[in-house]
């Protein structure tokens, strides 16, 4: 493990990952009922912060990945 600051800046320099369209809509499918099986009257802030994340990383992949089909077919 390499709990340094620098290692951590590094990590966020990384480029986002892309995967292909399908594991891409079957991530956000996965994701999307995950966040729907919160509980929000109960959850706490930290929770619902957490999966609102990953819906919107979700999303980001699906968009990235129909771009990527686009310029493939273009």
């Amino acid at each position: 493990m390499h709990p340094s600051i620098a290692y951590a800046d590094r990590l966020l320099a990384l480029p986002p990952v892309n995967p292909p369209l399908d594991i891409a809509r079957a991530h956000a499918r996965e994701v999307l009922d995950q966040a729907l099986a919160v509980n929000t009257e109960l959850a706490d802030s930290a929770t619902v912060a957490r999966e609102f994340g990953g819906v919107c990383e979700s999303l980001r992949q699906v968009l990235a990945a129909l771009d990527a089909e686009d310029a493939r077919d273009a």
